[in-house]
């Protein structure tokens, strides 16, 4: 199993100001998508040592799960909902 390499500081403190930037714009135009709420979840997560899913809702997850080509780690994002119901 290869383990990717771990991203230095600097790349994750980018990957936060780009998401933030992408959320500062969706807000000036009154809209935000599902991939770029994401991104920015992903790139806290990633310089808070958590999971991705653990700032998006369950609403978030199951929509991710069910509607949108959300490129999804789970070993990093962290698990989807169990949507069997």
């Amino acid at each position: 199993m290869n383990a990717t390499p771990a991203p230095n500081r600097e790349s994750q403190l980018e990957a936060v100001l780009q998401a933030a930037l992408y959320l500062l714009g969706a807000r000036q135009d009154q809209m935000l998508t599902i991939e770029e709420w994401t991104d920015l979840a992903r790139a806290v997560a990633a310089c808070q040592e958590r999971t991705t899913a653990d700032y998006l809702t369950d609403h978030d997850l199951e929509d991710i799960a069910e509607r949108y080509a959300v490129e999804w780690d789970e070993a990093t994002d962290g698990p989807m909902p169990n949507l069997n119901r």
